[in-house]
């Protein structure tokens, strides 16, 4: 047995970069990662504050226009999404066993069709507003197609190689921490090499040191999701990594996924639901679960997209949906409110004026929508916060799509106020005060009626 080495840099010299852990991920982020981050700082800060409302930049009505009809979809029946197997497992015998089954071509997964009056009656004001834009996630189904095999094979003979490249390192030699906290795990894993990351983990598991953390409470499943390592992700899943580890910050590997966009890493836990016992509800330390977590990188991605249309945000605004859409299949309620203000993913999307984002969770099968819609936080409801939006048509559009949706605007806060008390100044106001003052008087009516009965 090899000596181990007299100071902790000498584990770098297994290594074929210099850099550590926290320098590559930052090098694999610098493209997106001050769009998420800076979405939960922000929420953070407001958070403390739960019962005020930040307000919604004012803009011209032309940015938030939407088109007023509302898709029905006919989803596939849950059991169809899900493969017979798990995608390609290694197995004791050191080789992979496909399981697979094919799966019907996504094109006939979906009927979508559109009705005039899904969500609301017309508008009173011009009837061309609804055609200015098209504005709406491209694909809004909550299920997600995912193939039997999410992750490609290794190449047996690369493996090997790694093996034979790890095997005449000695206990001491292959955990021994940087003066980073890094160890040859958490480095191969960030920089991406698959092979050497799967050899050195056999190696930590015959150790009893997989879930092994660096000096940010990172264990390597997590240093992998926060690389957009998914292959990785997986094999270490496989190896037999804690999957509800979290680091520091109380952030779990769905968590990380969710805040950066990392849907292939959500794919992975997706194809391995039925084998893994994942806590999808779980809570980072500021009080948010993954789909928060994922609805306010969301957010942020539209509104970024909103004032600079380039593909760079289109692209992060379509994956941080994607997120949402794979966490939604592996369970995470809408129902789920926050630590610090008690808010739901749809208050959080009113509050930001996400619209398509507003009509996805409408649409989305809840068993009883009404009571979604009117749970409070902090004495709050959806229907208050749309109404503290800018009064433009947009935010009409908004609280019309909640009124039909079962919003009650007879309801009051923790300052006695019903929504319409909270419309904002503006060219609309008398007409968004007078829509939800018609419907707090029909509401009650129908609330009377039902008492008498």
């Amino acid at each position: 047995m090899n000596s181990p080495p007299s100071t902790s840099r000498d584990c770098r010299t297994y290594y074929t970069t210099p850099q550590t852990v926290k320098q590559l991920l930052e090098q694999k982020r610098q493209h997106k990662s001050s769009q998420a981050s800076a979405s939960l700082v922000e929420y953070n800060q407001e958070a403390d504050a739960a019962s005020s409302f930040v307000p919604h930049p004012t803009q011209d009505d032309e940015d938030l226009l939407f088109p007023r009809h509302g898709a029905h979809y006919n989803y596939p029946v849950l059991e169809d999404l899900y493969p017979s197997g798990s995608g390609p497992l290694y197995g004791q015998e050191r080789r992979y066993d496909a399981l697979r089954r094919d799966i019907p071509s996504c094109e006939a997964e979906m009927e979508v069709s559109f009705s005039p009056n899904t969500y609301v009656a017309p508008f009173s004001h011009d009837a061309s507003w609804s055609g200015h834009s098209q504005a709406s996630y491209p694909v809004a189904e909550p299920f997600l197609r995912v193939p039997g095999a999410v992750v490609p094979e290794m190449v047996p003979l690369d493996l090997e190689d790694a093996r034979v490249e790890i095997q005449n390192l000695s206990p001491d030699q292959l955990l021994i921490r940087d003066e980073d906290g890094d160890t040859i795990l958490n480095l191969y894993v960030a920089r991406g090499l698959r092979c050497q990351s799967y050899a050195v983990a056999e190696r930590y598991l015959q150790y009893g040191q997989l879930d092994t953390r660096e000096h940010n409470g990172k264990s390597p499943l997590l240093v992998a999701a926060a690389a957009n390592q998914p292959e990785i992700v997986y094999d270490l899943i496989t190896l037999g990594a804690d999957v509800n580890a979290s680091d520091w910050k109380g952030q779990t590997v769905l968590h990380v996924a969710a805040t950066y966009g990392f849907s292939d890493v959500l794919r992975v836990f997706l194809s391995l639901q039925r084998q893994q016992n994942f806590d999808v509800e779980a809570r980072n330390y500021d009080g948010l679960t993954p789909l928060h977590c994922a609805v306010i990188s969301l957010n942020s991605a539209y509104n970024s997209k909103r004032l600079q249309p380039n593909q760079e945000n289109q692209q992060q605004e379509r994956e941080s949906m994607t997120c949402v859409q794979l966490l939604l299949q592996l369970g995470a309620s809408c129902a789920s409110q926050d630590i610090k203000s008690n808010k739901t993913v749809l208050h959080m999307a009113v509050q930001a004026g996400n619209i398509p984002l507003v009509k996805f969770l409408l649409n989305f099968a809840h068993t009883d929508l009404p009571a979604l819609i009117n749970l409070k936080a902090h004495g709050n409801t959806a229907l208050h916060m749309a109404a503290a939006l800018p009064s433009q048509r947009s935010t009409e559009y908004l609280i019309q799509l909640l009124l039909s949706s079962g919003g009650d605007p007879s309801m009051r806060n923790l300052e006695n106020e019903q929504p319409a008390h909270l419309v904002p100044p503006g060219e609309l106001s008398d007409q968004i005060k007078l829509l939800l003052k018609r419907r707090r008087i029909t509401s009650s009516t129908r609330h009377q009626s039902s008492s008498s009965l």
